[in-house]
């Protein structure tokens, strides 16, 4: 296991402009028995052990939150003792790591976790004492998107949270990535998503850590469970898709990866993807017009030029293939695949062997 990092919460004034994304009206907040019904309404099959609720926390622990914000002068002195309560080894003692996505109580438990498992610590201890705390999505595209070996992408997201008080909100940021920029309030079903999905994004890392095969079975219950729970949740169809194209099922990996462009038609994995899928069966138009739309929304990603490169090569287009491939070396010049190609194709507009 990585070495936890030393938590520093920084507490972030979250400007009200910044929230646009947040919902003008509906629930935001569960209790923990109504999140556990809904789960069990929306995916019957689940096994009552994954049935989960990040953010509750033990009567000790709620105990323990009353006890460090007695006689706190405002709200927001309450949340600056529970954020520095978080990080006193006197007290809860927490590390962040970044690949240790757990509920609240393993959370504290185990000492350390990511940022989503610390949000959750703090949402059940701040809600505990009755503050009005909530996640937030705070994803910037290229830290919630990782490319394979292979090219495929799958997705995670960055979340984070926030407290409402008389005097301001507040955001609050344990991985160091510096102020919240922008920010969507989540409600805690998304949230709970969000905590399927990145459960199986790291069986997928800790399994390449290790060198050992992906339980692509188990990867893929977690990230079903993502979209059984938020059914518009594109990012889990995406991986949901990845998921099935690696067990050979190409029909259901397409039909995922169509589910999460539906959702969010400027998420460029999805259509990376699809693209790769279409390539790979021979469907080059298909290919093209899918990788096309992938490097119009991820312009920084090496892997989509690379592939886009392939398909415009196998489309008849080959200064198009060589435009992409140089691209792909501006942004990755360690890219040997596509220097390989390069070579192949020929950087001056003809093919070496002309």
């Amino acid at each position: 296991m990585r070495r936890g990092l030393g938590l520093a919460v920084v507490l972030t004034a979250l400007a009200a402009a910044a929230s646009a994304g947040c919902r003008a009206s509906g629930k935001l907040a569960y209790r923990p028995d109504e999140l556990r019904d809904l789960v069990r309404a929306r995916a019957p099959e689940a096994p009552p052990g994954d049935v989960v609720v990040p953010f509750e926390i033990s009567p000790e622990h709620a105990a323990a939150a009353r006890a460090i914000v007695r006689d706190a002068p405002s709200d927001a002195e309450e949340v600056r003792r529970l954020a520095a309560a978080m990080v006193d080894p006197a007290q809860f003692g927490l590390r962040y790591v970044p690949s240790v996505t757990t509920g609240a109580e393993e959370t504290m438990r185990r000492s350390e976790g990511n940022c989503l498992a610390l949000s959750s610590v703090f949402i059940g201890l701040a809600r505990a004492v009755g503050l009005q705390a909530y996640y937030i999505d705070a994803s910037i595209r290229v830290h919630s998107t990782r490319w394979a070996e292979d090219g495929t992408t799958v997705n995670e997201g960055h979340v984070s949270a926030m407290v409402k008080t008389p005097s301001g909100n507040f955001g609050l940021d344990f991985s160091q990535l510096g102020t919240i920029q922008w920010y969507r309030v989540l409600d805690d079903v998304e949230a709970l998503a969000n905590y399927y999905n990145n459960r199986g994004f790291e069986m997928m890392d800790r399994a390449k850590a290790e060198g050992a095969p992906v339980d692509w079975p188990e990867v893929e219950g977690q990230f079903r469970l993502a979209v059984k729970v938020l059914p518009s949740f594109s990012r889990a169809w995406n991986n949901l898709g990845v998921a099935a194209a690696r067990q050979g099922r190409d029909d259901e990996a397409r039909a995922s990866y169509r589910a999460a462009i539906a959702h969010d038609p400027k998420l460029a994995a999805p259509h990376n993807n699809l693209g790769e899928l279409h390539l790979a069966r021979g469907e080059i138009p298909d290919a093209l017009r899918e990788l096309e739309v992938a490097a119009k929304l991820a312009p920084s990603a090496p892997h989509v030029q690379y592939h886009l490169a392939m398909a415009r090569l196998r489309h008849g287009d080959r200064a198009g293939a060589q435009a992409a491939l140089r691209r792909a070396l501006e942004l990755r010049a360690d890219y040997p695949e596509a220097r390989a190609l390069l070579a192949q194709v020929g950087p001056h507009g003809r093919a070496d062997d002309e």
